[in-house]
């Protein structure tokens, strides 16, 4: 998951309530929509494909040093790690999500 990609320097992150998109209140286009940036959805799947595809290699990994095809410890190690730290990032993503949405139904209209 590259950081770059989610906040690239000159563009202001989107409202709360703000769709890639969808119109604003008074009919203009949305910041994100402007600015030509991708959408959270698709950044979200593009980090979940990504940390799938980490899992991947580090099960590859471990099959390899299990079989004796792989005697590098230290990229198995490697590995294993990266895949971690995609699924920890992920679930903090999660997370935080819940917690936000859980605000809004907090909110009284």
């Amino acid at each position: 998951m590259a950081l770059e990609r989610i906040i690239t320097p000159g563009t202001a992150p989107a409202a709360p309530g703000d769709r890639a998109g969808a119109p604003a209140a008074g009919g203009a286009p949305s910041s994100s929509a402007l600015s030509g940036g991708p959408a959270f959805s698709d950044l979200l799947l593009d980090a979940l494909q990504e940390a799938n595809q980490l899992q991947s290699s580090a099960d590859r990994a471990i099959q390899g040093i299990a079989a004796g095809d792989t005697e590098n410890v230290a990229e198995v190690m490697t590995a294993v790690e990266k895949a971690d730290l995609a699924f920890r990032t992920l679930m903090q993503v999660r997370n935080k999500l819940v917690d936000a949405y859980e605000e809004l139904m907090r909110l009284r209209i």
